[in-house]
């Protein structure tokens, strides 16, 4: 009886899904860039910083569709600032600068509202000489193939672990006519 219920727990768990899956295909445009600003969480305590809880964030995205599948690559630059004091900064702001590989998967790609599932690798640089690994599982929502908002959380190892939130511009993307 009990792995009768798992079973249909499953099933109506993955039901949902399998809608996304059978929708038509919308073709997008391949290629598309975005342009986001936006705010980042958590204290870092990283080198002795004393840097605050929140920063301010922007970063620049250029993202390639794939036609056949739900999926886009891109590469991201993303900039961190924080106000506080920092050993290896010598001032009174503290900031990184990031570049990720990146990879989203698309549900509803095309339509009026449309979300992501994603991730992205790649190096953050705390000033010339100090560099990390980091990694940047995310989400978010698409609005009128225009607006992203988007969730994300910055994590490497004996680096800073940061949540970003972000809104921005999509430009280039959306269906194609």
């Amino acid at each position: 009886m009990c792995r009768m219920k798992r079973l249909l727990f499953l099933l109506f768990a993955f039901l949902p899904l399998s809608v996304f899956a059978q929708r038509k295909a919308v073709e997008v445009r391949r290629i598309e860039g975005s342009i986001s600003f936006g705010a980042s969480f958590f204290e870092d305590n990283f080198y002795g910083s004393t840097a605050g809880e929140v920063g301010l964030l922007s970063s620049l995205e250029l993202r390639y569709n794939f036609r056949s599948v739900p999926i886009d690559l891109g590469i991201m630059s993303l900039t961190d600032i924080r106000g506080g004091d920092c050993e290896l900064c010598n001032g009174s702001f503290e900031g990184n600068v990031s570049f990720l590989a990146v990879s989203d998967y698309n549900f509803c790609r095309g339509e009026k509202v449309s979300y992501l599932v994603g991730a992205g690798v790649g190096a953050t640089f705390y000033n010339a000489d100090t560099a990390k690994l980091c990694f940047m599982p995310r989400v978010g929502m698409e609005f009128f193939n225009r607006l992203r908002l988007t969730m994300a959380y910055m994590v490497g190892p004996n680096a800073k672990n940061t949540l970003n939130l972000t809104l921005g511009v999509a430009i280039g993307g959306g269906r194609k006519r």
